[in-house]
C-alpha cells in the first residue's frame, strides 16, 4: 500500500466569543500513516461513528437531532436509489402523499426522500431511496416509479430531464462494485443491455473511491425499456447486498446542499459568483503550477488541526450532514477525534487525495467560522 503524510494543520483556539486567533503549533511536521491506518483500522467514518455512539458532541447539540435529508434508519436487505426532479417527486408523492403511501403498501417497500434543496451533487435531483426485503418487490418499485415518470413525460413540464411521451429519461445511483459488473469485461455486458432492450444508458465516472462510491446510471428510451434496464440494475446491486459496506450505502443518500452542489458545477441556478482576490489567485496559481504527479498522486494526504469541542456538534451537523456532504463533494474523509488529555478540544482529520483534502479543509473551515458566528450571536 501507499505511504500517506499526515500534516498537522492550524490550531485555532477562540480567545473570544467574536475572535479567533490562528496558530502553528511548534512541532508541525509531516509523518507517514502506520500501516494500520493505511488500512483502514483508522477509518474517519468508524471513528466518527464510534464517537457518536459514546455520546459525544456529533450527535448533541446545535448538530444533533435526527439522521439528515429523510434517510431510513432501519435496514432492509435490498435497496435502490432514484434520482427525482421536484415534478418527478410531486408525482411520486401524489395529492396528500396518496400514491407514495400506495407504493408503499403494495410493494412493502420503504420510500424515503431527501429533503428539498438536498439534492444529488451537480444535478437538482433530490434522492429517493427504496428499501425492501426483497429483489423482487423493488422491481414492482420500478414498475410503479416508470409509470409515474411516464405521467410526467406526458405532461411536458420537465422535458428536459423525465424525457417526453416515448421516449422517458431516468436517473438512478449504483455502488461502483454494481456499474463495474453492470459494464462488464471490456463493456460487453453493457453493450449488450443496450442492444436487447433499445434504451440508451451510459454510467458517470464514480463519485469517489471504495465499492460503496456512487455513480449515476442515466437510461433513456421507451418505457418498456427503461423498466428492462433498471430491472437488470437491480439485479446487479442486490448481489452485493450481503458485502459489508452495502448497508452504508443503502443508508446514506450522498446528497449536498444547493450551495455545495452549486460548487461541483450543477444545482440551482442561484449559485454565487465571487470575483478573485489575492488569496484565490494564490492558491490557483499554486495548483496549475503544480506537476500532475502531486496532484494525482495515488497514495493520499492526511490533514489534521485542532477544533474547540463546544462548536463540535455544530461542525458536523445535524445527523453528521454537515460533513457527510462535505465528503461527497469533495471525496475525502472526515473524522473528529477526543483528545484524551484536553478534554476542552477535539481533532479534526481530512484524508484523501491533495486536491480532495485541501477542498475540505477549506469548506470545514468556511462551517467553522460560520457555526463560531452563531456560538457568539447565540451567546449574547
Amino acid at each position: 500500500c501507499g505511504v500517506a503524510y499526515c500534516l498537522s494543520g492550524l490550531s485555532h483556539s477562540t480567545s473570544s466569543p467574536q475572535t479567533t486567533t490562528a496558530t502553528f503549533p511548534p512541532n508541525h511536521r509531516a509523518r507517514p500513516l502506520t500501516t494500520r491506518e493505511a488500512h483502514g483500522d483508522r477509518s474517519p467514518g468508524r471513528r466518527r461513528t464510534e464517537t457518536m455512539k459514546k455520546g459525544g458532541k456529533e450527535g448533541k447539540g446545535k448538530g444533533g437531532g435526527k439522521q439528515s435529508g429523510g434517510a431510513p434508519r432501519e435496514y432492509l436487505t435490498c435497496a435502490l436509489k432514484f434520482l427525482a426532479t421536484e415534478a418527478f417527486v410531486a408525482s411520486i408523492i401524489g395529492k396528500g402523499g396518496a400514491v407514495i403511501s400506495g407504493m408503499r403498501t403494495s410493494c412493502k417497500a420503504k420510500l424515503h426522500f431527501t429533503e428539498y434543496g438536498e439534492v444529488y451533487p451537480g444535478t437538482e435531483s433530490r434522492v429517493l431511496t427504496a428499501q425492501t426485503n426483497d429483489e423482487e418487490l423493488l422491481n414492482q418499485v420500478i414498475e410503479q416509479m416508470v409509470a409515474k415518470l411516464d405521467e410526467v413525460a406526458k405532461d411536458g413540464s420537465d422535458a428536459e430531464n423525465s424525457g417526453v411521451e416515448g421516449d422517458l429519461k431516468i436517473k438512478v445511483l449504483v455502488p461502483r462494485a454494481a456499474a463495474g459488473s453492470i459494464i462488464g469485461k471490456g463493456g460487453v455486458t453493457i453493450k449488450l443491455l443496450r442492444e436487447s432492450s433499445g434504451a440508451k444508458i451510459s454510467i458517470s465516472d464514480a463519485s469517489s473511491w471504495g465499492p460503496a462510491a456512487d455513480q449515476v446510471v442515466s437510461v433513456q428510451g421507451e418505457e418498456e425499456a427503461i423498466k428492462t434496464v433498471l430491472e437488470e440494475v437491480n439485479k446487479h446491486i442486490q448481489a452485493l447486498k450481503d458485502e459489508g459496506w452495502f448497508q452504508g450505502w443503502a443508508t446514506t443518500p450522498g446528497t449536498v446542499s444547493w450551495a455545495y452542489s452549486n460548487l461541483s458545477g450543477g444545482g440551482a441556478s442561484s449559485s454565487r459568483v465571487y470575483s478573485h482576490t489575492p488569496g484565490i489567485d494564490l492558491m490557483l496559481s499554486v495548483a496549475q503550477n503544480l506537476p500532475p504527479y502531486v496532484m494525482e498522486d495515488s497514495r493520499g494526504f492526511a490533514l489534521s488541526c485542532v477544533v474547540p469541542d463546544d462548536l463540535v456538534g455544530g461542525l458536523i451537523g445535524r445527523g453528521g450532514s454537515g460533513t457527510r456532504e462535505i465528503e461527497t463533494l469533495t471525496g475525502a474523509k472526515l473524522s473528529i477525534r477526543e483528545i484524551s488529555d484536553d478534554p476542552g478540544n477535539r481533532t479534526l482529520n481530512i484524508a484523501g487525495a491533495l486536491p480532495a483534502a485541501c477542498a475540505a479543509y477549506m469548506l470545514m473551515m468556511k462551517r467553522y467560522l460560520d457555526v463560531e458566528q452563531q456560538s457568539a450571536g447565540s451567546s449574547w
